[in-house]
């Protein structure tokens, strides 16, 4: 174990100590049930629910006024039509249309109790989507993520009133990929979220359970995303008066997952040396006047400050992103440097976060090595530090 990951151990452990009793209550029984026991299993008489919350059909152009208030995430999602963005309430849609619609999803996609990918071809199998291993995932899913993330997996579970609020798979949308081939994230990056949570937030880590396991975890998100934007499309077109093929529309969003998983991995790393070697400065000075460009998709137009004052973003959802103070010494989703790599190449499309495919390689890590350099002044350059920590 590295210094680097005991240090987001203990930052986790804080994290978690601040949170109020009530969302702290199930980050605790999570974490002291993992790994125990037989999985239980769904009944077999449960469906899926109808989606009854409204669908996020385009966002407001302007920054978000403040973040989420989380006893009223519904409210604040109707809202969005009074902003300059526009929702559609499934209960507005004519029943006939919902009926097709759930129709397909019951005969595509079965049940909990029997999770099933009903698609003709290798793809299922490839995807390791198959009826064994749903079911063997949705055990575990009930078990260890359904409080938080719901049976559908629309992030509204017993245990979900927290900011940021529990990820809803349902548009197939996830934030944090090693991939721009399909926005897609590959199933090892759902792995590594489920082994190592969030930082200072109310997911945790879920070390404690087998390879395997986490596995079988990642593949029954994959298999909810997919079924939840499956229903979202045919309700949008429904909303929107289009026809939509549900079955064509399954088969492309299996492509999809598919591109990610073939899509090349991160490039390695170069050898710039230690914070505070002369190579090691001079990427992070090229990497501050990146950051700092004139431009409307540079580092800082978002994270003003170097995210001391950063400027509050809608995501798909309806929900508003924070982005990230990068003064801190946690991220999210990792301070490791292919982490930040990844976050600079690919973006954070979900919240608007622009990927930059303009910059070549060697200018994304130059933006890793400010990044990462960031909350300690003493690694940064006389020069630099008098930017980012003037007195």
């Amino acid at each position: 174990m590295t210094a680097r990951h005991t240090g987001r151990g203990r930052f986790r452990v804080a994290a978690v100590a601040a949170l109020p009793v009530a969302a702290l209550a199930p980050v605790l029984l999570i974490g002291l049930t993992s790994g125990c026991g037989k999985q239980p299993e769904y009944p077999p008489n449960f469906t899926f629910p109808s989606r009854a919350d409204r669908l996020v059909l385009k966002l407001p152009d302007k920054p978000a006024a403040a973040v989420n208030d989380p006893n009223s995430r519904n409210d604040e999602i109707a809202a969005l039509d009074s902003l300059g963005g526009k929702t559609a309430d499934p209960a507005t849609i004519p029943a006939e249309e919902r009926a097709k619609v759930e129709a397909f999803l019951k005969i595509t996609f079965g049940t909990p109790a029997a999770p099933t990918v009903a698609v003709e071809g290798e793809t299922v199998a490839r995807l390791k989507l198959t009826a064994a291993h749903l079911a063997e995932g949705g055990k575990l899913f009930r078990a260890k993520c359904q409080q938080c993330h719901n049976l559908a997996g629309d992030g509204r579970g017993t245990s979900s009133a927290t900011i940021p609020f529990p990820r809803d798979y349902r548009q197939g949308v996830f934030k944090f990929v090693t991939s721009s081939a399909s926005g897609k994230p590959r199933r090892a990056d759902l792995v590594r979220v489920i082994a190592d949570g969030l930082v200072a937030t109310p997911m945790p880590s879920f070390a404690r359970l087998q390879e395997g396991e986490r596995d079988l975890l990642a593949g029954y998100v994959v298999y909810l995303a997919v079924r939840g934007q499956v229903e979202f499309e045919g309700l949008r077109a429904a909303a929107e008066g289009r026809a939509d093929d549900h079955a064509a529309r399954t088969r492309a969003v299996l492509h999809e997952w598919e591109q990610a998983e073939a899509a090349p991995l991160l490039p390695a790393e170069p050898d710039d040396g230690e914070p505070g070697t002369p190579k090691h400065q001079d990427a992070v000075r090229r990497g501050l006047a990146l950051f700092t460009a004139k431009a409307d998709n540079s580092c800082a137009s978002c994270h003003g400050e170097f995210g001391r004052k950063p400027v509050l973003r809608y995501e798909v959802w309806g929900t508003v992103a924070k982005p990230a103070n990068l003064t801190d010494t946690t991220l999210k989703a990792g301070s490791r440097p292919e982490d930040v790599f990844a976050r600079v190449r690919f973006g954070i499309p979900a919240v608007g976060m622009p990927a930059h495919p303009e910059y070549s390689d060697r200018q994304v890590w130059d933006l890793v090595r400010l990044v990462r350099s960031l909350p300690y002044p003493g690694r940064l350059p006389e020069d630099v530090r008098g930017t980012v920590y003037p007195k």
